[in-house]
């Protein structure tokens, strides 16, 4: 059916399914698989998908400064990543692909993820002291390089 221009992204169309009712149950999940994991067996062969709960606050880190870190993700391990939005039937960061570059796509994720949480730097930083570590005892042949004050 014709849709409007600038309908809301959430707003819901009836679809109709026509045939024999084990086809018609068998297109219902297909459709309804794409929309929750963009992907089906049946459509997508040999793909598969990976759910992972990280939480809103860490999901620019995923997707990076104008979508770079998000890109670079897609284009190295071959995978597809949807980050959820409010309208979205699955709330969770999405991983899609095939079984070997997920694996590595989420490996990926969740390394960064935890780089965000355990990050030391700014105000939070933590100074350990002196980064030069102990001064050793002075000997006579650094004395002519010593500054008396």
């Amino acid at each position: 059916p014709e849709t409007q221009k600038n309908a809301p992204a959430a707003k819901k169309y009836k679809v109709t399914l026509a045939g024999k009712s084990q086809d018609v149950e068998k297109a219902r999940a297909v459709i309804n698989n794409i929309m929750m994991y963009s992907h089906d067996e049946l459509t997508h062969p040999g793909l598969v998908h990976e759910e992972l709960e990280i939480e809103a606050w860490a999901w620019r880190y995923i997707i990076g400064t104008g979508g770079s870190e998000m890109k670079h993700i897609q284009n190295n391990f071959k995978v597809k990543v949807n980050i959820p939005r409010e309208h979205s039937l699955n709330q969770q960061v999405l991983v899609v692909g095939e079984n070997d570059a997920v694996y590595r796509a989420k490996a990926y994720i969740e390394r960064l993820v935890w780089n965000a949480e355990h990050k030391t730097t700014g105000r939070d930083k933590v100074d350990n002291g002196d980064i030069w570590g102990d001064e050793e005892e002075e000997e006579p042949w650094m004395k002519q390089y010593m500054y008396k004050r």
